[in-house]
């Protein structure tokens, strides 16, 4: 009983330990495969699929995802009001407020960066078109006809 609650406190001292380290990377232990962007109105759902390296799974196994949120907010650096409806470990969603602008008959959407590049961006606009983009580190530049 004494050496299963000593390997525990070894295993959980040691995800915590790599974990801090590889927040202190940069965020090297989280790979963004894959960015969803749905726009709706002046507002957009982002869904982000992603691998962790193992230190990293381990990390947010043992302590829950909610740990990921700081990697996030800085990839959003570029957004003024991001919410986080989901968390996952391969897998979050949230809901980016006023990241486009209205004109006469179209939605307005100024290129906002990145704090990575992702794989694949995929834009999907009001209509149900979608728009797929490899390796990119911003939202470019882009209109969407309002409905």
């Amino acid at each position: 009983m004494r050496i299963a609650g000593l390997i525990l406190v070894t295993l959980l001292l040691s995800c915590s330990i790599s974990g801090a380290l590889a927040a202190e990377d940069g965020g090297d232990y989280i790979h963004i495969s894959s960015m969803q962007v749905r726009f709706s109105g002046t507002d957009a759902t982002v869904d982000l699929f992603y691998d962790l390296d193992f230190f990293g799974d381990m990390y947010v196994f043992a302590l829950g995802s909610r740990h990921l949120k700081p990697e996030f907010e800085s990839f959003f650096y570029d957004f003024e009001e991001v919410k986080v409806i989901e968390l996952g470990r391969s897998h979050s969603r949230f809901l980016l407020k006023n990241v486009s602008r209205e004109s006469e008959n179209f939605y307005l959407h100024d290129e906002k960066k990145l704090g990575r590049q992702v794989d694949s961006l995929v834009v999907i606009y009001p209509a149900g078109s979608s728009k797929t983009m490899g390796s990119m580190d911003s939202i470019p530049n882009l209109f969407y006809e309002k409905p």
